[in-house]
């Protein structure tokens, strides 16, 4: 059974069905996903737009039904007990699954652990009692969890299993965009809050760097699931003569992103997406007031991206809050566009950063421990040549 409830995590989901059916186990899966993960072959209970909520405001606004329907997955972890439990990131919805689960004897791995690293760092003792492996994909992170007595597995990134860079010139041949000029990426967001708070500030930046350079053309990516008329409204302040180059995609933020010389996104996975791809970023960040003050009082780290997090410095520009207006956004991205010194030292930084997320095979590496897991409690998941393992039950 897998539980991933945001985006990323349907990702990371899809790609352990899909390497278990490469390797013909005969597994079956099911449980919290996306649309990725029903294409795999994913058994879906509920898709992870229910659950896409992030902020604290936000979430107390949906808790009933998010308790709903976490008692409902609950329920259905103990029912059909499967031969292991994958939890993929969104703790406060999965740490109630992860224990109904360990109580009832299903083993359980944890897949993208929590940032306990960054704040609530009590949550060690959870997952210590609650979770069989817990399967880590930042590299500083093995560090913090073996130096108080949990043992943890680096299993490196998955989205380096997922995602390649090419060159320039071919990413940007795949997209209906004009082929000279410097090419700025813009990814203001997937979820709409988030969108909703930071893309008029994104695509005001977007503007002044268009007005002020003839030669630049932008693509902005915007997330399939988005609401067409929040996009509008963010587009609306865009002056009528930028807009025939400013050109918008809905999806395709990973060719986007590896066809531009530069980018300006919103934080999260899409910040290491440009690391991958090599490509400087300025990462920006919009919460409700909320959310943002009691990330004040209890986050403990220096930078919100996890490139910077990774190399211990400010690599990529990183605004917040207040500070993410356009005219900010716009003056810290107008040196990655150029050829100079900041550009040249972001590269090279970001090359830092890809080598540091270990190489390719991060699926593979946790569906073997998800193998073993099941194995040890002697479920029919254990591996099997004869590919017989899981049939006839369903493993997540």
């Amino acid at each position: 059974m897998i539980s991933a409830g945001e985006d990323s995590g349907d990702l990371h989901g899809a790609s352990l069905a899909r390497e278990a059916s490469a390797r013909g186990l005969g597994l079956r899966f099911f449980g919290l996903g996306g649309d990725r993960m029903r294409e795999a072959g994913v058994r879906l209970l509920a898709h992870s737009r229910e659950t896409a909520v992030m902020g604290i405001s936000e979430v107390l606004a949906q808790a009933g039904r998010l308790w709903r329907l976490r008692e409902r997955l609950a329920e259905a972890a103990v029912s059909e007990r499967p031969d292991a439990l994958v939890l993929i990131d969104s703790p406060d919805f999965n740490f109630r699954l992860a224990r109904r689960a360990s109580a009832a004897g299903i083993p359980v791995v944890y897949y993208v652990c929590p940032q306990i690293w960054a704040w609530r760092a009590g949550r060690i003792r959870f997952l210590a009692r609650h979770t069989r492996r817990r399967c880590l994909i930042l590299p500083f992170e093995k560090a913090f969890y073996e130096s108080r007595g949990v043992p943890a597995d680096f299993v490196g990134h998955p989205l380096l299993d997922e995602m390649a860079p090419r060159p320039r010139d071919e990413a940007r041949a795949g997209l209906p965009l004009p082929r000279e000029g410097p090419l700025l990426a813009l990814l203001p967001g997937s979820r709409p809050g988030v969108f909703a708070r930071l893309a008029p500030a994104v695509f005001g930046a977007a503007s002044l760097l268009l007005a002020a350079r003839t030669d630049l053309v932008a693509a902005a990516a915007l997330a399939p699931g988005l609401p067409g008329e929040l996009a509008d409204r963010a587009l609306s302040g865009v002056p009528a003569s930028l807009r025939p180059r400013l050109i918008t995609f809905r999806g395709r933020s990973r060719e986007i992103l590896n066809a531009a010389e530069a980018a300006i996104l919103a934080s999260g996975t899409s910040a290491v997406e440009a690391a991958i791809l090599g490509t400087p970023a300025v990462v920006c960040y919009r919460a409700s007031p909320l959310s943002y003050l009691a990330a004040r009082l209890l986050v403990r780290t220096c930078h919100i991206s996890i490139p910077n997090l990774i190399l211990g410095r400010a690599l990529l520009p990183e605004l917040i809050q207040g500070d993410a207006t356009p005219e900010r956004i716009a003056a810290a991205a107008g040196p990655l566009l150029e050829g100079g010194a900041g550009r040249r030292g972001a590269l090279a930084g970001l090359a830092e950063v890809a080598s540091a997320l270990g190489g390719p095979g991060a699926s593979g590496r946790v569906l073997d421990i998800i193998l073993e897991e099941a194995g040890r409690a002697g479920g029919r998941g254990s591996a099997d040549p004869s590919g017989e393992a899981g049939r006839g039950k369903e493993t997540r």
